[in-house]
């Protein structure tokens, strides 16, 4: 009886390509989650100043500054104030948020995350297009 088929165990090919496979894994979700749990700062932020009220009777300038320091206070780097698009339409305010993020990955290889969810529109009372 040939006991060799019923053996089982890692080959150094398999043990190796295991590694590699977490390796890359682990890479990827050390550079990715800071970056995703950036994006929900912001994200945060903004809905939450539109559910206080925070941009009530501000123009966009005053809006803009807001944003600007809950971003310093949140530590966000990935964007700031001044990329933060505020527009103003009959009675609507619509802040366009949406960015784009690269970070080096594996030594040329870089990795470009495009957050395209922060857009947010919400009625207003300020008369001035500001």
């Amino acid at each position: 009886m040939n006991t060799r088929n019923h053996q089982g165990g890692w080959t150094a090919m398999g043990l190796l390509g295991f590694v590699i496979v977490g390796a890359f894994v682990f890479t990827c979700a050390i550079k990715l989650i800071p970056v995703y749990m950036e994006h929900q700062s912001i994200a945060k932020t903004i809905e939450q100043a539109i559910e206080e009220g925070d941009f009530d009777g501000k123009s966009t300038g005053e809006i803009r500054r807001k944003l600007g320091k809950s971003f310093d206070m949140n530590m966000v780097d990935d964007t700031n104030a001044k990329a933060v698009s505020i527009k103003r339409n009959k009675g609507k305010t619509i802040i366009n948020a949406n960015y784009e993020k690269r970070l080096p990955f594996i030594s040329n290889i870089d990795v470009v995350v495009r957050f395209d969810d922060l857009v947010y529109d919400f009625k207003t009372d300020y008369a001035n297009n500001n």
